[in-house]
């Protein structure tokens, strides 16, 4: 009786400390960031000129795209290494010629082209090519997103768009990009490859700004002298998204309509 006593006593041991073992591993698995927890966001970065010939079925399959489901969100980029071949294009940047660049590291392209469509850092196409952009953003929307992201709070100081956001998830080595975009343009050509045509572009990126992703971050943003900004007013809208330092690969995004 006394032996079959200490087995139980040994038992019950063996157990309670496998309990207090799962226990901890539990707690520490909880607030561990846990990646792909969060809704699906597609990120469309079509890299774009108007001194490019090519560029203008790119231009207007973009907002065709943006269509396909809510949870895409189009931006236009246009670079500044077709200003020379005689038509300078008025929403053209180097910084976004600089981030095509990084995008052709990435994907170890001999060259950078235009038009180009990035979809959530992770593909790359040609920007006109509709059959690779809907297989790409097909699979995207399969992806859930590591990054939460809320825009809590937009408002002007001294001439500058300050935005609050507030962000939940997986932050580690991973940037947080604000960019101010003017929802639509319409332009009349007057030189280069598309002389004498009308283009249209959709959610032009017309301020870009990048800080490092915090669970709360402050942007400030210029708008554009030639832009006629009105925080009350239409016209424009902010997108923030989350992408990864290493490999450029988005994970979250949001936006914020004034309307």
């Amino acid at each position: 009786m006394r032996i079959l006593f200490i087995i139980i006593i040994a038992a019950s041991f063996i157990g309670l400390s496998f309990v207090s073992k799962t226990k901890t591993a539990d707690k520490s698995k909880e607030i561990k960031p846990v990646a792909g927890s969060f809704a699906p966001v597609v990120v469309l970065e079509l890299f774009t000129s108007e001194g490019c010939s090519s560029c203008p079925p790119a231009d207007n399959l973009l907002l065709k795209l943006a269509k396909l489901d809510s949870n895409i969100i189009p931006l236009s980029f246009h670079v500044d290494y077709w200003n020379r071949f005689g038509w300078e294009d008025p929403f053209s940047k180097s910084e976004y010629s600089d981030r095509q660049r990084a995008y052709g590291g990435q994907f170890h392209l001999e060259s950078i082209y235009t038009p180009e469509l990035v979809v959530n850092g992770e593909y790359e196409l040609v920007g006109s090519n509709q059959a690779g952009a809907r297989s790409a953003i097909k699979k995207a929307l399969l992806e859930q997103v590591a990054v939460q992201i809320n825009i809590s709070e937009v408002k002007m100081i001294d001439g500058l768009l300050q935005v609050t956001v507030e962000s939940s998830g997986d932050l580690k080595k991973t940037d947080l990009l604000a960019t101010l975009v003017q929802q639509h343009a319409v332009v009349s050509i007057k030189g280069g490859e598309n002389n004498g045509a009308k283009l249209s572009h959709t959610n032009v990126v017309i301020s870009l700004t990048k800080q490092r992703a915090e669970p709360k971050t402050v942007f400030k943003l210029s708008p554009p002298r030639d832009f006629d900004f009105d925080i009350d007013g239409e016209g424009w809208k902010l997108i923030v998204f989350a992408q990864k330092q290493n490999d450029l690969k988005i994970t979250g995004g949001a936006v914020f309509n004034p309307k």
